[in-house]
């Protein structure tokens, strides 16, 4: 644990390295690069059931409003609880997607200190 607080500490030294010398960190250039369509294309490609969960609680909500309106109280009712239903897949998605790139990033700083410490 004494190591990942000391690796923490040289990324963020480096990081005012740069800061300190006009340079701009390299996610920030990352994002000044990247407009709003292709950040959404890269959000969805990375964790797609994310945006589709949220359309699907969107339908639910929609239909359910739509039966309110009109007076149908089961079919209300029902798409409701589908709309609870589907909130709760995207919210298990959002925290199924950010455990695997947490994952993911875990095993690609490991590979990098693995090629460092061989070199």
């Amino acid at each position: 644990m004494a190591d990942s607080g000391k690796d923490n500490k040289a990324a963020l030294e480096w990081l005012k390295l740069k800061t300190d010398k006009g340079q701009k960190p390299d996610y920030q250039i990352k994002a000044e690069m990247e407009d709003v369509g292709n950040k959404f294309l890269r959000k969805f490609k990375e964790n797609p059931l994310v945006p589709i969960g949220a359309l699907v609680t969107v339908g639910f909500l929609s239909v359910g409003l739509k039966s309110m309106y009109d007076g149908n109280r089961v079919r209300s009712q029902m798409m409701m609880r589908g709309r609870i239903a589907a909130q709760g897949f995207t919210i298990a998605a959002l925290l199924g997607g950010l455990y695997f790139q947490g994952m993911k990033a875990l095993k690609e700083a490991e590979e990098d200190t693995h090629e460092t410490d061989l070199k």
